[in-house]
């Protein structure tokens, strides 16, 4: 908790300072706009090779049931769904992106309108270095997942000392994750010197007014998160599950707030876990819906990209049709489950979907200023994602158990 309040403290520090150097000294504050562009570059580049080694790692070490596995997923995307779908359709409804018209220069200044057609074409590997090269996230998870898939199909055939080798690869494919994942958390480290020079170029040219936008933008965007939490996870468990929203919230309420003040879903796992023993959940489902599937269940990252994603073209003028949205709903989907478990992870997924869609990454820099308010109600969400997913899929595999027939007594 102190290391969350540290962090909160420079990313203030940095707007502060930004906004005053910007105000004085606009000459000199715009000679500092390039490090926003420079870090987040660093990020998408390190995010990238992440998501390889993280999905690849998924499919080699969690051969869970195969029935479990099947209704975590269903849940998982149903939930992810209808968070982008709303994300989606808040922004359609209230066009953020008026709220953030100053950034429009740095969205259309390398942007074409996006066409449906080229981007579905762009998303099958041309070589296996090219999409690492190119930082384009489908084409990186669909060779993951086919390298996965290979990798436990040979491994099958083999005797077992090849086998036992083969084991010690998956745990070198293990250590390279756990690299990207330390590199990118170095990296993530230095947003406050990103936020300082994206507040000072902003202010140098516009004054304090884009602030006024930013409170809209933040606002808007928690709109969406508590529509998702209010109806989606409510509906989930009064039609479903059939507990008492009263019953749930007593239990659910320490770990989300938690997860609020930590701003992580996955170090507030064990309150997570605790709380879902005291409502009656299985070790099977918990284990599985919220150990297991935290990489799946980010509502709140997914709802967040969604929203950006579409205000930020908004913003520039770029006309994104429904099969165009679609299309970003899906790559928004997959950048979350690649990258959950690190710091920032909403800023990071962003970066690869805007990089895949061919929007300029440096859009994000002013929006760093507010993230760290948007990143705790992210792990919030989150982490009430973990417990409805857990108690869904604790009640589906309830109804799936046999019935034990009834015992006719003798007379």
């Amino acid at each position: 908790m102190k290391q969350t309040i540290k962090s909160i403290r420079w990313v203030v520090l940095a707007l502060v300072a930004g906004a005053l150097l910007g105000l004085n000294f606009p000459d000199t504050a715009l000679i500092f706009s390039p490090v926003t562009k420079f870090l987040l570059q660093l990020i998408k580049a390190a995010a990238t090779p992440l998501v390889f080694f993280a999905v690849m790692e998924a499919i080699l070490r969690h051969r869970v049931a195969g029935g479990d596995f099947f209704r975590l997923l269903v849940v998982t995307l149903i939930n992810g769904g209808i968070a982008i779908s709303i994300g989606l359709l808040v922004a359609n409804i209230f066009e953020p992106g008026q709220y953030l018209a100053f950034l429009g220069g740095d969205v259309t200044a390398a942007t074409p309108n996006i066409d449906f057609l080229d981007m579905l074409a762009q998303q099958l590997p041309t070589s296996v270095v090219q999409p690492l090269a190119d930082n384009s996230i489908m084409p990186v998870v669909v060779m993951a997942v086919a390298f996965g898939f290979a990798w436990r199909h040979v491994r099958a055939r083999q005797t077992a000392d090849a086998a036992s080798l083969m084991d010690s690869g998956e745990a070198w494919v293990s250590f390279a994750r756990e690299m990207c994942e330390t590199l990118l958390i170095w990296i993530v480290k230095l947003i406050p010197f990103a936020v300082f020079a994206a507040t000072a170029k902003v202010t140098a040219e516009h004054g304090l007014h884009p602030f006024t936008g930013l409170g809209q933008y933040v606002g808007l965007c928690m709109l969406g998160m508590a529509i998702h939490v209010a109806f989606t996870y409510s509906a989930w468990l009064l039609l479903f599950v059939r507990v008492s929203l009263r019953t749930f919230w007593r239990y659910a309420i320490e770990p989300v707030v938690y997860a609020f003040g930590v701003n992580s879903s996955l170090v507030t796992l064990p309150l997570t876990l605790r709380a879902l023993d005291q409502l009656g959940i299985s070790r099977r489902a918990s284990t599985l819906a919220a150990v297991v599937g935290t990489n799946l269940n980010n509502d709140g990252i997914i709802l967040y990209e969604g929203f950006t994603l579409l205000a930020l073209a908004q913003a520039g003028g770029i006309e994104m049709s429904l099969a165009t949205q679609i299309f970003a709903a899906l790559y928004c989907i997959v950048a979350a489950m690649g990258v959950a478990g690190v710091p920032e992870a909403g800023i990071v997924a962003l970066t690869l979907v805007l990089g895949g869609l061919g929007i300029p990454v440096e859009a994000l820099g002013l929006l760093l200023s507010v993230d760290w308010i948007l990143a705790r109600s992210r792990s919030l969400m989150n982490t009430t994602s973990d417990m409805v997913g857990s108690m869904i899929l604790n009640r589906w595999i309830e109804l799936g158990a046999p019935q034990k027939p009834a015992v006719t007594p003798h007379i």
